[in-house]
């Protein structure tokens, strides 16, 4: 929907703001590897929480959600599944 993208100088994204959010957030990823952190994998769960009740209270039409909240949740999101994959990967690779 157009009118959940964001839009800049006129020109609008060709994804959501939470789909965009959880883009920009999966850019820590390089960072969290190559810095060697080391992060709780629940961390990475609990920030994916914000993100779900954000959409699921909008699909329950609860409340209506706006474009800053669901690009906030998508990047809280997206750095919490990057926190998540970093997790299991070393974890993975202590058994090497």
């Amino acid at each position: 929907m157009k009118s959940r993208s964001i839009a800049i100088n006129g020109y609008t994204f060709p994804i959501c703001a939470r789909c965009t959010g959880i883009l920009a957030g999966y850019l820590a990823f390089p960072f969290l590897l190559l810095f060697n952190f080391e992060c709780s994998f629940w961390l990475g769960v609990l920030m994916n929480i914000p993100m779900v009740l954000d959409g699921w209270t909008q699909q329950r039409k609860y409340r209506s959600s706006n474009n800053f909240l669901r690009l906030a949740t998508g990047l809280t999101s997206g750095v919490g599944q990057s926190i998540i994959i970093v997790s299991v990967s070393q974890y993975i690779l202590s058994f090497f």
